[in-house]
């Protein structure tokens, strides 16, 4: 049976959804290696070994793997990828049970934040696990939370959404809302780690839940002051007893639905990856923080007309994304690229790449490659190339790369 998965990765929890399944797997994101030979032991059973001194812990592993950091166990020295693969290896032999790794047929891992390097990283880790080529993805909160609450009921997100999600150390706010108009809908997700976070342990005592209450209901009151909401969801660890939130749900139950579902993130990356495997074609333009809110292009002269040739569409993921494109120079050293938000409060920008040092040659003599790469949500690096012009000029190894903040 094939499987489609979304693993919500996490420094305090870990939570792994099944396409189509609707219980979810939740564990610590903590690894244990048994000092006398290479075995892994994760989750609570990694804390059980490292108390009774026969193993040695490692927690927080997404922190670790940001900063590429590293582990030693005995006289072995383990990379952050390694530990976070062998990590993944143990969680998901967890949560398919009976079934096996070689039923994955796609796995999208989703992170709290997209950052290239972490996303770097994280891709080799998943890739570490032997699943085929081209099998996975990795994504954001955000982008997993489009995913999960488009299938829903329109009437839950006819007006603003808004997402709390408490865990172990992290608050976080996000928001969700359908820009309907002419042409494609626009849906656009955007979050917040709120400064009012604490940690999940003042909850095991009466003055810390209220405290803990206030704090939250005050925070939903500065959030959603003045705007109308068609629903709340609530997610996390800290939510999976609400009792002792009592100012907070007062307000936030207002004239609107609340819902607190376990794994939202998780289910969304997984909602995603079985709908990227079915081919199911987005006909939304989605914005949030692993696709790009603008559109890169530039003004070109094709057959005699002026075209604009669009480098990267607004809405793609970034991550990854390449563009290539070959043209001719006419009495110009450089290229203008213009970047059109999405947003129409922000305004169109251009910024020039130049050619470099080329050699010397007639007017429109001089044939170039582009190589568009996205480096990030507001960066790009370009990269020109000499081709030289038929048998006339022969190509050099001039080059020239350039990046580009936006």
């Amino acid at each position: 049976m094939a499987l489609r998965i979304g693993v919500d990765l996490c420094d305090d929890y870990t939570v792994i959804s099944v396409a189509g399944e609707d219980e979810v797997t939740s564990m610590p994101t903590v690894i244990c290696r048994d000092k006398k030979k290479e075995y892994w032991h994760i989750g609570e059973e990694a804390y059980r070994m490292a108390l009774s001194g026969k193993g040695v812990l490692t927690d927080k592993l997404v922190s670790l793997l940001k900063k590429d950091g590293r582990s030693t166990v005995g006289d072995r020295t383990y990379s952050s990828v390694e530990l976070c693969t062998e990590f993944l290896r143990f969680a998901l032999k967890e949560a398919l049970g009976d079934r096996e790794l070689q039923d994955i047929e796609g796995l999208c891992l989703v992170l709290h934040k997209a950052d290239p390097e972490l996303m770097d990283r994280a891709s080799e880790a998943v890739a570490a696990l032997g699943l085929p080529e081209g099998s996975f993805r990795i994504s954001s909160h955000e982008e997993a939370l489009i995913h999960y609450i488009l299938p829903k009921e329109k009437e839950l997100y006819n007006n603003l959404v808004a997402v709390f999600d408490l865990s172990e150390e992290v608050f976080s706010y996000y928001e969700f809302r359908v820009i309907r108009g002419v042409g494609r809908q626009t849906v656009m997700c955007s979050g917040t780690d709120l400064e009012e976070a604490f940690h999940i342990d003042v909850l095991k005592t009466d003055s810390g839940r209220k405290l803990a209450d206030h704090i939250i209901a005050e925070c939903a009151r500065k959030l959603m002051d003045r705007k109308i909401y068609s629903s709340v969801f609530l997610t996390g660890k800290g939510f999976s007893d609400t009792e002792w939130a009592e100012e907070f749900k007062e307000f936030i139950c207002k004239r609107r639905r609340v819902i607190f579902e376990e794994g939202i993130f998780a289910r969304g990356a997984a909602i995603y990856m079985d709908e990227l495997l079915r081919g199911v074609q987005e006909d939304r333009l989605v914005i949030c923080d692993t696709r790009l809110s603008a559109e890169i292009g530039m003004e070109v002269s094709a057959e005699g007309r002026q075209s604009r040739l669009i480098l990267a569409p607004a809405g793609i993921c970034w991550y990854g994304y390449k563009a290539h494109a070959e043209f001719i120079p006419d009495r110009q050293d450089h290229a203008d690229i213009d970047i059109v938000p999405v947003d129409r409060h922000r305004s169109r920008v251009t910024r020039s790449a130049g050619f470099g040092e080329l050699p010397e040659r007639p007017d429109r003599c001089t044939r170039l490659s582009m190589d568009l790469s996205l480096k990030g949500p507001d960066q790009m690096e370009i990269c020109f190339k000499d081709m030289g012009f038929g048998d006339f000029f022969p190509a050099t190894e001039a080059e020239t790369v350039t990046e580009i903040d936006f």
